[in-house]
């Protein structure tokens, strides 16, 4: 008889408990999915330009474009150069809505999370 008798764990190494999730980022300003082509969106983000201007003048827009991983590098190369023309599309219009083209920076990757092409503009 021994302590396993009373105890089944106690010759095993303790179990550290899982590290929290991390707590969400603030979201994305407008999200534009491209998923059954491509979106009216002229409207709503020259609206949220406004409204983010208004609260921040200096802010900065990070546009962001995600296309899902292709099956071969050259096929990931086409959808990425496809992927920032859209982001530049979405600059310039930021950019006419009122924000000063040195606000505005881009990045395109991809993302095994979306399933469709997808553009979120964030503020910061």
């Amino acid at each position: 008889m021994d302590e396993r008798d009373f105890d089944a764990n106690a010759e095993k190494p303790p179990k550290p408990p899982a590290a929290p999730a991390p707590p969400p980022g603030p979201g994305a300003l407008l999200t534009l999915n491209y998923a059954d082509g491509d979106p009216d969106y002229a409207t709503k983000l020259a609206q949220s330009v406004q409204r983010a201007l208004s609260v921040k003048p200096g802010v900065l827009f990070t546009v962001q474009t995600l296309v899902p991983p292709a099956a071969t590098p050259d096929a990931q190369a086409a959808a990425l150069i496809a992927a920032a023309g859209t982001g530049r599309e979405i600059a310039e219009a930021i950019a006419a809505d009122g924000a000063d083209s040195g606000q505005i920076e881009l990045a395109v990757r991809a993302d095994p999370s979306v399933h469709a092409k997808e553009v979120r503009v964030f503020v910061h």
